[in-house]
Order: structure tokens, then sequence, then C-alpha cells
């Protein structure tokens, strides 16, 4: 029984790790050509006005996490295996878990987006699909899968977060006198649906051989209208009943909710003191959502008794089909969380994370093609929080080309990126990584769980001023 509680629990464990959407494209900040860079500092006043193709205006998948597959898989004799494997040992097997393990991803892609000159200044218009979803879970974890011994385990805490709306965002910026440069962003947000889901204080007792006791604190909330929770009828071992988690439905979609956010953002030029040194600073999503409903199940700490495993064969026998014996532990895996179903508790307001970028850029005074950046970017989003620190490098040999090449350490490791810009008259071609597949195994699996590709297709106008050196 231990052997198929070990595989299951580290199947879903790892299987987080896998495809998700990456964070901002820190690559462009620098990029005085870039068209989007007002998604990261809405006081950027922009070159060139653009209309973007849709989706393809400014599309961006990948993968941001701290834990990869090359901290769990080993080699051992010429073979490569996981930290699960009789060779590989307890130490080694967590020498590169972290305390604190995480995976997110942050989709923002384009419906429309259009900017122009005017107003005294840039303007920009958007209308984006976003979503947020975060996991984390710490490394206890994984030393009870290793060890999985006859004993008491505390494994920790456990969340999934998950935010979707669409936001529309109406954008300004413009210079104020010489050095300054300020821009903020209005967006009206339109809920599609939020779910939060926390467990803490979760333990298993395995004393026994034929049956485990798990006990755990755990609440979630879910925000989706029209949503209709099955419950059904369960029996605790002390005789009493309650109305368990079954599953969903819904009834009469429609919009989740409606929020506001603003987007701050200024650029100062130093060059009074120190000729081509700026300044920049950002907070991206300062605002909430205020949710119609608020659906919420939870566990209060009632321990479960759970021998469903013992239940499972490896092919069909006895009359017993497989398929029938997964839907049993289907049902058990159900059972184990113990979710009463609380009702709907009426409408609550969330934020959904703040961004704080801070950039020091210098430029080759004699050689303004070139410039050099660092960009520090936190995002504050409790459990989810993240950080970078990003050196790059920045060139333009053209007027209508550019490109850099960057370094970055933080949060989820170390990662290389790097971007082109192409942007002739009437066309804009970009394309760039925040963080490059650089390791892989035998088996071409990346090693790391970060990995990206930003791409555009827009059609700009206004050509942009030449640099001159």
């Amino acid at each position: 029984m231990k052997t198929n509680i070990r595989l299951l629990v580290a199947a879903i464990a790892l299987s987080f790790s896998g495809a998700a959407l990456a964070q901002q494209f820190s690559s462009s900040y620098f990029m005085e050509g870039s068209l989007y860079r007002h998604e990261l500092n809405p006081g950027f006043v922009g070159t060139q006005g653009y209309v973007s193709l849709f989706a393809l205006g400014n599309l961006h998948v990948g993968v941001n996490g701290n834990l990869g597959a090359g901290d769990v898989l080993f080699n051992r004799n010429g073979k490569t295996v996981t930290f699960l494997h009789p060779d590989v040992t307890p130490q080694d097997a967590l020498a590169n878990i972290k305390e604190n393990n995480k995976f997110l991803e942050n989709l923002s892609m384009p419906i429309i987006s259009v900017g122009f000159k005017g107003f005294g200044g840039f303007n920009t218009f958007a209308i984006n699909v976003r979503e947020f979803t975060g996991v984390h879970f710490g490394n206890d974890l994984f030393e009870m899968l290793k060890e999985l011994d006859n004993r008491s385990y505390k494994v920790g805490e456990f969340g999934v977060n998950v935010n979707s709306f669409v936001e529309v965002a109406l954008g300004h910026s413009r210079k104020i006198g010489d050095n300054l440069s300020v821009g903020a962003k209005l967006k009206f947000l339109v809920g599609a649906a939020r779910v939060n889901f926390e467990m803490d204080d979760v333990s298993l007792d395995l004393e026994s051989t034929s049956k485990w006791t798990a006990t755990a604190h755990a609440q979630g909330e879910v925000n989706v209208t029209g949503l209709d929770i099955k419950t059904k009828t369960e029996t605790r071992s002390d005789g009493t009943t309650y109305e368990s988690f079954d599953k969903v439905d819904i009834k009469n979609p429609g919009p989740g909710g409606y929020g506001f956010a603003v987007d701050l953002g200024a650029e100062y030029d130093f060059k009074d003191i120190v000729d081509g040194l700026r300044v920049s600073m950002s907070l991206l999503d300062l605002g909430t959502i205020n949710w119609k409903e608020t659906h919420v199940i939870a566990n209060e700490g009632k321990p479960f008794v759970f021998n469903g495993f013992d239940n499972i064969q490896v092919k069909d026998g006895d009359g017993k089909k497989i398929g029938d014996q997964l839907d049993e532990l289907k049902d058990d895996l159900k059972d184990l969380y113990n979710l009463e179903n609380k009702g709907n508790t009426g409408s609550s307001s969330h934020g959904f994370g703040v961004t704080w970028n801070l950039g020091i850029e210098y430029e080759i005074p004699t050689y303004k093609k070139l410039s050099f950046g660092l960009l520090s970017t936190t995002r504050f989003q409790g459990d989810y929080t993240w950080n970078e620190e990003r050196l790059s490098i920045n060139y333009a040999p053209a007027r209508w080309f550019e490109f850099n090449i960057n370094g970055a350490l933080g949060t989820f490791g170390p990662s290389v990126g790097w971007m082109v810009n192409l942007h002739p008259v009437g066309l804009n071609l970009f394309v760039g990584m925040d963080h490059m597949i650089t390791k892989v195994s035998k088996q071409f699996i990346p090693l790391r769980s970060n990995a990206d590709l930003t791409l555009g297709i827009n059609i700009p106008f206004n050509m942009q001023p030449k640099k001159t050196n």
C-alpha cells in the first residue's frame, strides 16, 4: 500500500511542474522601440503608435517554478531515476528540494490593443484576457515520500489560487519638463472566476500497515456566478452525518463580479547630473474585484481513516475490472478531503497581487545605441510572492532594429534571456525569451522549470526618431 501512496502523491506533486504561462516579459523593459513596454511601466512615453493583430500582438507562453525535473531526477549507473529510487540516498534526494515550492502562471492576452499620440502625450487602449494561477507546497511532502515509514508525518501546507478576468485598460503618459515622464492606467475589470484553496496542519498517521489516517484544516472559496455545489450525506466514524462536497454544476452563468485597478509609473532622466542615467519605477494592478457569490467548502480538522488503496489491483481479476477499481479509487480520494459544503456566503472582495518594478538604465553618452539596464521586480501575492533581479545589455544599431541579452537571479533561480525587435515602416515583429532552456536530460527533458517564448506582430505608425551617436 505504501508504494501506491508514494507513487500517487508524487505524481500529483510533480504534475504542477507542467506547462504554464510565464510572468511579465522583463526583457522588453529597456527596449525603447518595444510597443508593449508600457505594460511594465505606464510612465514610459511611447515613440510610435500601433494597432495589434489580436492575440498575436503580444503572445507569451512558458513556465515558472522553483522546483524542476533536475531537482528530482538523478543518474545512477548510467540510468535516469527519480528521487524515490533506492540507490538515491535521502540526503541526495532532498538536497535540492526547497522549503517553499511554488509554480505560477500569469496570462495576459490582448483581444485588441491600440497606442497613439495625442492629448499632449501617448495613449493606450486595450482589452485583455488575464489569468493568474499559483500552487505552493512545502518540502515535508518529499521527505515523507522518500522515507514513508510506519510513523506519523506532518506534511505542512498546500494551496492553489486562480483568478481569471477581462480588463479594459485606458492609459496615458506624458513628459513633464525635460527630465520627468509619468503615466497611469485605469482598468475596469470583469471577473470570470476565482478559486482559493488552502490546507494546513496536514498530518498522516501511517503506523498501521492496513490503513492510514489523515487530518487537515482546509478551506476553499469559489467565486463563480451560478455555481451549484452538489453534496451527498456522509457518516463519520462517530456516527454523525454531514453534507460532503460531491461535484459542481453551473446554472445561468454570467460575470462573476466587477472591479477597478490602476497602474502607476514614472521615469526620471538624470542627464543634468549624470549624462545617460535614467531611473524608473512602476506599481501594477493596484485594485480589487468584488465577486457576487462566494461558495465555501471546508474541513475543520476532522480525521479520515483511509484504506481504499488495498482495493486496487494491477490487472483485472476476481470479476472486478480495472475501470471499476479506478472509479472506486476516485471516490475514495474524494472522501479523503472530507470537505463540507458551507454554502454561498455572499459577495466578497479580493485583490490579485501587486507588481513593483524598479529600473536603472545607463546609456553610453558618446554612443547612444548602447545601454545597460538593471531591473528589480517583485510580485506581492502572499504565498505566491516572487522576486527577480535582471541585468541587460541593449543595442540599437538602427532606428528600426534593436536587440538585447540579459541574465537574472531570483525566486526561480538563474536564467538567461534575450529579445530581438524589428520595426520598419508599417510592420513590427518581435521575439524573445526571459528564460532559455539551458540544460536537458538524455531524454531531452528540461531540468529546470523555467522556459518561455514571447512574440508579436503589430502594425505601427509614427516612426520613432533615430538615435544619434
